[in-house]
C-alpha cells in the first residue's frame, strides 16, 4: 500500500480540529485550557481525558493513551491507519490520490449507495406525507396515535403497493442495474422487484446520521414477514448499527443514559412521550458490537424488553452485554401494557411517563426473576438461583463491585460469603470477554461433528411447525452451545414476528456468517428432514439428562459442605434424600435413550 504523503495529513489536520472528532465520541467540556471528557478507552467516573487542539493531540492521564487525530480514529473505530485517514479524508474533503483502483471502487460503492439511499429515503417520506398512494398508511399511523412530528424526527415512509414503481424511478435518474444489484432494495430472485412492497417504511440512519438501511412493516396483511430489513451491504450490518441512535444522540450525550427497547414503534413511542435517548436493535437481540457502538455516547443503559420468556432471555443477555462494558444497568417495567407503543396508541403517554419513573438494577433485576422461579429456602434452590447469576459475576470485571454483588447474594440466600466466593471460584476459567470475538473462517457443515444441541436445533429449524409446539420444552438457558442458542432466539424472533414460514426471513435474523452458511446447508441435506420427532424427543431427552446431572453436581457440593459443617442433620437428611431422587431420574432418562 501507498505510502500517505505527508501533505495529505497536515490538509486534513488543518480542515478538522481534534476535538470535533473527538465529539463525536466523547462529551468534553473546558477547563484550565484544555478540554475534558471521560475516557472511552477505559472506565471511569471522573474525566482524566483531556484534548488540546492547538497541539492536537489527545491524552488520558489515567490509562497514558494519548495521540493524534489518527491515532484516534484508530483506537475508536480498530481500523489500520490507512483506514482512519481514509475516514477523516471523506469527511474532510481531502483527495488520497494514493487509492488503488480496488479501494477506490469500494469507495465510490459506499457513496453512491449512500447518496441512493438518502435519496430513496426522502422519496418514500414524500410519498407517506403528501402521495395519494400512502393514504393508507398514514391512517394507519393515525390509527396507532403516531405524531406527525415523529413522521419528521424519524423520516417515517411510505413504500408503494405498486412493485415496478421503486426500478422504474431509479432507472430514471440514471442509476446502473449494478449498483441496484448490490443495494439490497431489490429481490435477489427478481433484481427489479423491490423488496419493501406496501409498508411503512422505517429509515435506519447511522452514528453520523446518514440512511443505511430500511426496516418496514407490512400494511398488507398477506406477507410472511411482518417485519422486514434491509440485508447487509457494504454500508450497513445490523449488528453495528440501532434503530433511533442517532435521533437519540443529544440527548444520551447529555443525559450520558440510553433506553433500550425491543421495536421501532416503541422507539418512536418512547421519543413521542419524551424519553429522547430510546432506541432498539435492529430484528435480533442486542450485540456486543452495539454495545460498544452505544459505549462510546454514554455509561448507562436501561433496558425495557417485553415481559414473555423471549423478552427476559433478550433482556438478561443485554445486561450482561452492558456489564461486561462497565456500564450501569438497569431493567424498566410496563405492567399496564405489553410495550410502549400500545400504550401511546390508548393516548396514554401520561401512563407511560409515569411508569418509566423508575428502573430496577440489573443484578437486582435477575436475582428477583430467580427467587420467583426458584424457592431459595431450600438448599437445592439456593445453588439453582446462585448458578442463575454466575454469569453476570463473571462479566463483572471490578472486584469491589462483584464483592459487593455476593455480599448481596450471601444476604438474600442466607449463605455465608466464603461459600459463595468458594463455589464461584471452582469454575472459573480463562475467557475472552463477550464483546471481542474471534472471527473464523467459515466451514462447511458437517452433520456428524456439531454438537448434540445445534443438530436438534437444525433440525427445528428445518421443521419449524414444531418449534411452536416445543417451545416451552426446549430453553434458551438449557443449551450449550453458542450457535444453537443464535439459531433458538431467531426462531423465536420469528415465531413472535408471524414469520416462521420464511427461511429467508429466518437467514435475515441471524448475525453469524457461520450459523447462515450451516442452516443454508441444512436445507438442502434430507437428514435434519428425516425422523424430526425422534431426533426431537432424543435431543429433549439428552437436554433433560444434562440438566439432572448438573443437579446431581450441585447437591454434591452442597452435601459435601454441610457434612463438613456437621451441625444441621436435617438439611442432610434433604440432600440425600434429593440425591436419590436425582439418581432415580438420571437412570430413568438414561433408560429411554437406551
Amino acid at each position: 500500500m501507498a505510502k500517505i504523503a505527508e501533505s495529505t495529513l497536515q490538509q486534513i489536520k488543518a480542515r478538522l480540529s481534534i476535538s470535533e472528532v473527538v465529539s463525536d465520541y466523547v462529551t468534553l467540556s473546558s477547563r484550565g485550557g484544555r478540554l475534558w471528557g471521560l475516557c472511552p478507552f477505559h472506565e471511569e467516573r471522573t474525566p482524566s481525558f483531556s484534548v488540546v487542539d492547538q497541539e492536537g493531540f489527545y491524552y488520558c492521564f489515567s490509562c497514558k493513551k494519548g495521540g493524534s487525530v489518527f491515532d484516534f480514529i484508530m483506537e475508536m473505530e480498530k481500523v489500520p491507519f490507512h483506514e482512519a485517514v481514509k475516514m477523516l479524508a471523506q469527511r474532510t474533503g481531502v483527495e488520497l490520490e494514493e487509492e488503488t483502483p480496488a479501494q477506490r471502487a469500494q469507495r465510490d460503492l459506499s457513496e453512491n449507495l449512500y447518496e441512493l439511499y438518502g435519496r430513496i429515503a426522502g422519496s418514500f417520506a414524500y410519498l407517506l406525507k403528501s402521495g395519494s398512494s400512502g393514504s393508507y398508511a398514514r391512517s394507519y399511523l393515525k390509527k396507532r396515535n403516531v405524531a406527525v412530528p415523529m413522521w419528521d424526527t424519524f423520516l417515517l415512509g411510505y413504500a408503494p403497493r405498486d412493485g415496478s414503481w421503486l426500478y422504474q424511478f431509479l432507472k430514471k435518474q440514471h442509476y446502473s442495474d449494478e449498483l441496484l444489484a448490490q443495494s439490497g432494495l431489490f429481490s435477489q430472485k427478481n433484481p427489479t422487484y423491490p423488496l419493501f412492497v406496501d409498508r411503512l417504511i422505517f429509515p435506519i440512519r447511522n452514528w453520523q446520521g446518514k440512511v443505511v438501511a430500511f426496516g418496514g412493516r407490512d400494511l398488507s396483511n398477506t406477507s410472511k414477514a411482518k417485519y422486514i430489513n434491509t440485508p447487509e451491504t457494504v454500508i450497513y450490518s445490523k449488528k453495528h448499527n440501532l434503530f433511533g441512535l442517532y435521533e437519540s444522540l443529544d440527548t444520551i450525550k447529555q443525559e450520558r443514559k440510553a433506553i433500550l427497547c425491543e421495536g421501532n414503534f416503541d422507539v418512536v413511542a418512547l421519543h413521542q412521550a419524551g424519553f429522547t435517548n430510546a432506541m432498539a436493535p435492529l430484528g435480533t437481540s442486542f450485540t456486543p458490537e452495539q454495545g460498544k457502538l452505544l459505549h462510546r455516547y454514554c455509561d448507562t443503559v436501561e433496558i425495557l424488553f417485553d415481559n414473555d420468556r423471549a423478552g427476559q432471555e433478550a433482556t438478561a443477555k443485554a445486561l450482561l452485554i452492558a456489564q461486561d462494558l462497565g456500564m450501569v444497568n438497569r431493567v424498566l417495567a410496563l405492567t399496564s401494557a405489553n410495550d410502549p407503543s400500545e400504550l401511546i396508541e390508548r393516548g396514554s403517554e401520561e401512563a407511560l411517563r409515569k411508569e418509566l419513573s423508575s428502573s430496577l438494577d440489573g443484578f437486582r433485576f435477575l436475582l428477583n426473576a430467580q427467587l420467583h422461579s426458584h424457592d431459595a429456602s431450600t438448599a437445592k434452590g439456593k445453588a439453582r438461583v446462585f448458578n442463575r447469576l454466575k454469569p453476570y459475576l463473571r462479566v463483572t470485571h471490578s472486584e469491589i463491585e462483584r464483592q459487593e454483588l455476593i455480599k448481596t447474594l450471601s444476604d438474600l440466600l442466607d449463605i455465608d460469603e466464603a461459600s459463595i466466593h468458594e463455589e464461584y471460584s471452582k469454575e472459573q476459567a480463562p475467557k475472552k470477554p463477550a464483546v471481542e470475538q474471534d472471527v473464523q473462517p467459515i466451514t462447511p457443515l458437517n452433520p456428524a461433528s456439531i454438537s448434540p444441541d445445534y443438530y436438534l436445533m437444525l433440525t427445528v429449524a428445518n421443521n419449524r411447525e414444531l418449534y411452536l409446539k416445543t417451545r416451552t420444552s426446549i430453553g434458551f438457558e438449557s443449551l450449550n452451545d453458542p450457535k444453537a442458542h443464535e439459531l433458538y432466539e431467531a426462531l423465536e424472533q420469528a415465531a413472535r414476528e408471524d414469520s416462521l414460514a420464511s427461511s429467508e426471513y429466518l437467514l435475515q435474523l441471524l448475525d453469524s456468517e457461520q450459523v447462515k452458511s450451516d442452516l443454508s446447508s441444512s436445507f438442502g441435506l434430507a437428514e435434519f428432514r428425516n425422523e424430526p420427532h425422534k431426533i426431537l424427543n432424543e435431543g429433549l431427552l439428552r437436554i433433560r439428562l444434562r440438566s439432572w446431572e448438573k443437579k446431581r453436581q450441585s447437591n454434591k457440593r452442597l452435601l459435601d459442605i454441610t457434612q463438613l459443617e456437621g451441625n444441621d442433620s436435617e438439611a442432610i437428611e434433604e440432600l440425600l434424600k434429593e440425591r436419590l431422587e436425582i439418581e432415580e431420574e438420571i437412570a430413568r432418562i438414561k433408560q429411554e435413550l437406551e
